[in-house]
């Protein structure tokens, strides 16, 4: 309905955003970050290209056949693996910021009681914020991963192919799903604390410990972490009897496993490696083996934003705390 309570709220919202340009500062400190990670990368990547055709042309030009040097393979998307972690950590935070402000732009004006008199359902001045956060948030974030493909394609001295413009659009996918999350988040706490600045606390305590403590508190206790290429390659220890020893840390690796899936950032971080190739295991794999083995990261992922959006519409808005500042 083109006139509907939520259309009406979700473009109020976008509009102020756009007037005080707090989504262009953080796209562009989320670009410039994310950038920063890629180019020195990418620049490598064009001297190894680069070297590669020089030795061809010689070879070229010495009446020899170029199937003489065998032509390497080259995988520009794993140049991202900067970027995906500066959307882990930074895109989370301005998450919080979106929500927290989300909130906030109502109560510091004290118009949010006086929405909540007029004839709009709860659910409908709810579900339109949430909806122009999550707009902004997917603008944001197509804008950073579309700037990033044009520098990795300009830079790299190798051109993307639609399999790359796929994954980059499913890591897209992946990253709005996540970053909402920490959306969702910030803004239900915004609005059931009596004082804002407690749910920002609250939302950096909770980014704080999901995004940088637990994913390091698993990649720290995993002993092959510790060592290049793993504890048991540099050992020379045959596969069964990996298995064998590994048996004896059973629980341990429970404890360390379940301190990772408790964190919805290594989810994040396992689905948007692999679809990239990042990760050793996942390079020049097909997109759909890829999907099928990361699907419970996946399900993880939009179960998180199902339960904190369903959280957010179930639970009522109390206009006598949000009075209160």
């Amino acid at each position: 309905m083109p006139n509907s309570p939520l259309r009406i709220i979700a473009t109020k919202d976008i509009r102020d955003a756009l007037r005080d340009h707090f989504i262009l500062i953080v796209t562009v400190f989320l670009s410039l970050a994310a950038l920063s990670a890629l180019v020195t990368g990418a620049i490598a990547l064009r001297t190894d290209v680069a070297t590669f055709e020089a030795a061809k042309a010689s070879l070229l030009a010495l009446g020899k056949s170029a199937d003489q040097i065998k032509s390497p393979e080259f995988y520009p998307l794993r140049l991202l693996r900067g970027a995906v972690e500066q959307i882990e950590i930074i895109g989370a935070a301005i998450g919080i910021m979106i929500g927290f402000r989300a909130a906030v732009s109502e109560r510091g004006r004290q118009t949010l009681l006086l929405v909540l008199t007029r004839p709009v359902a709860r659910w409908q001045f709810l579900a339109g914020k949430a909806v122009a956060g999550l707009i902004m948030i997917a603008v944001g974030l197509g804008l950073v991963l579309v700037a990033l493909a044009v520098v990795l394609h300009l830079v790299s001295g190798i051109g993307l192919g639609w399999d790359d413009i796929t994954r980059l659009a499913l890591v897209w996918g992946m990253a709005v799903t996540y970053v909402s999350c920490f959306f969702l988040l910030s803004f239900f706490l915004a609005l059931h604390q009596s004082q804002a600045a407690h749910a920002l606390l609250l939302g950096f305590a909770v980014w704080l410990t999901l995004v940088l403590i637990a994913p390091q508190i698993g990649d720290t206790l995993d002993p092959d972490n510790q060592v290049a290429g793993g504890v048991f390659k540099q050992l020379h220890i045959a596969k069964p009897d990996q298995m064998e020893i590994m048996k004896g840390f059973a629980s341990y690796e429970t404890l360390r496993s379940g301190i990772e899936a408790a964190s919805i950032t290594k989810h994040f971080e396992r689905f948007s490696f692999a679809v990239l190739g990042i990760k050793d295991t996942y390079t020049g794999m097909p997109l759909g083996p890829i999907l099928t083995e990361k699907s419970t990261d996946l399900i993880w992922i939009f179960l998180t934003a199902l339960g904190l959006g369903s959280l957010l519409l179930a639970i009522p808005l109390n206009p006598t705390k949000l009075a209160k500042e």
